[in-house]
């Protein structure tokens, strides 16, 4: 069962002014491997703009602003074997979801030079067992 649906577009060029800000706010939301992925990139700012749409994403799907004590870093967009994206929940994002009996989490990325977009599918098989709704 589909416990929670998010979506998230951003403009890379305001990725790009984000990064160029002195501040931390990349080492603040992306992890190691996500900023080795992403600088490894042609146009890193696209990669960064997507991962950070799905991060966005997740938490809107999840009911959450982010707020509640969620670490950006505790969001991890890697890739599987294939290619395909995936979303890694560490910390208090991985407890939220468990409260809500997330048993998958399901991440499509998207983006072109202007703008970057992602949505998140969380399912649960728990709920759809005991048919269950949350919401």
């Amino acid at each position: 069962m589909i416990v929670g649906v998010g979506t998230d577009v951003l403009e890379v060029a305001r990725m790009a002014s984000e990064l160029r800000r002195d501040g931390g706010f990349r080492d603040t939301v992306f992890t190691p491997a996500e900023i080795a992925y992403c600088e490894a990139m042609r146009h890193p700012e696209q990669h960064y703009a997507a991962r950070f749409a799905a991060k966005e994403a997740l938490f809107k799907a999840l009911g959450t602003d982010g707020g509640a004590g969620m670490v950006w870093r505790e969001v991890e967009v890697g890739r599987e074997a294939g290619g395909r994206p995936l979303l890694a929940l560490h910390g208090a994002v991985r407890k939220l979801a468990e409260s809500r009996s997330v048993d998958s989490v399901f991440v499509t990325l998207s983006h072109t030079a202007e703008l970057a977009a992602a949505t998140v599918v969380l399912e649960s098989a728990r709920q759809a067992a005991t048919g269950r709704r949350s919401g």
